[in-house]
């Protein structure tokens, strides 16, 4: 499989490195002005500086796009009239107009567009997912993503966290919240960009998801706690146990032996899948859709243009 990868940030630089160890796969073309970049790929590997030479490119079998939020629209956009499957980084994009154009896109094309919403690709969280739906019904969810910084100019926090906890609940209840509340708990102007903290909660008919995210903590927390009604099963991307369970009427919670995949290379995977699957179903492309207009509503919320609960409309 011949990927295009157009970014070669941080993240940019983490699919290469995962890339490079993965069978079968592997990156052919790179659009980048990074020119550290040359040494992380292999010497057959295409470098341009002209993004579109790599979303166009029709020797390609998908194309992988890891650059600032605000670009996303345009380059899948390219990829996708150019008849190219694309992956795209979370978020999807900044605007839920942008979103529907993206998919409105993709689907009249029908070309295969999935979103990295990296952390449901994890083992910890597949497990949880499935461990879950012998716990009985879904009471609650509590999840914390936050550190200090990074203060992105071109990414809000509440869109740089966001999108992870979201995606998380979105998928584990299996759709969109019936109202969306969000409060911003901290703010402080940084050199680069706005610092803040932000709670977010997702009512859903028989349960509520209480998020906290953001870029002003004072340490590095990764946390989704799932509470069913027959126990509670904890993500914990920092702890050496990244999954526990606690039964209801047990003190102690017991670890959970997961797959030790890495995340990434599970995103790849299902990537180069999908693009040899004749089967064109969207369902990242449809959850990232509704991610989107959930931050949305967060944002115009923060924003005073909305009011404190609203509807999320539904698909």
């Amino acid at each position: 499989m011949q990927l295009g990868l157009i970014g070669a940030g941080r993240w940019g630089k983490r699919y290469i490195e995962t890339i490079r160890a993965m069978d079968g796969v592997r990156i052919t073309h790179l659009a980048s002005r990074n020119p550290a970049c040359r040494e992380w790929v292999a010497a057959d590997c295409a470098i341009t500086a002209h993004w579109s030479e790599v979303a166009q490119n029709p020797d390609l079998d998908g194309v992988i796009v890891a650059t600032p939020p605000g670009t996303h629209l345009q380059l899948a956009l390219a990829a996708i009239h150019a008849g190219r499957p694309v992956l795209v980084e979370k978020p999807m994009t900044l605007s839920t107009d942008e979103a529907q154009q993206l998919v409105k896109a993709a689907s009249e094309a029908d070309v295969l567009t999935m979103v990295d919403h990296t952390h449901l690709f994890s083992a910890a969280y597949r497990t949880l997912k499935r461990v879950g739906a012998g716990l009985g019904p879904l009471c609650a969810v509590r999840s914390i993503g936050c550190n200090w910084g990074p203060f992105r100019p071109d990414t809000p926090a509440l869109w740089d966290w966001g999108p992870h906890d979201v995606a998380m609940c979105v998928d584990l209840f299996g759709g969109p919240p019936q109202r969306v509340a969000a409060t911003r708990l901290s703010q402080l102007a940084q050199p680069d960009a706005l610092g803040e903290l932000i709670h977010i909660a997702l009512e859903y008919p028989a349960a509520i998801a209480h998020i906290e995210i953001g870029n002003l903590a004072s340490r590095k927390q990764r946390m989704f706690e799932a509470q069913y009604s027959g126990g509670t099963l904890i993500y914990d991307d920092l702890a050496p146990d990244k999954l526990t369970c606690r039964v209801h009427g047990d003190a102690n919670a017991r670890p959970i032996v997961l797959d030790r995949t890495l995340p990434l290379t599970n995103v790849v995977t299902a990537f180069c899948e999908a693009i040899a699957s004749p089967e064109r179903g969207r369902p990242s492309l449809q959850l990232a859709l509704q991610v989107t207009e959930i931050l949305a509503a967060c944002e115009a919320q923060l924003l005073g243009n909305a009011p404190l609960v609203s509807v999320v409309p539904e698909h």
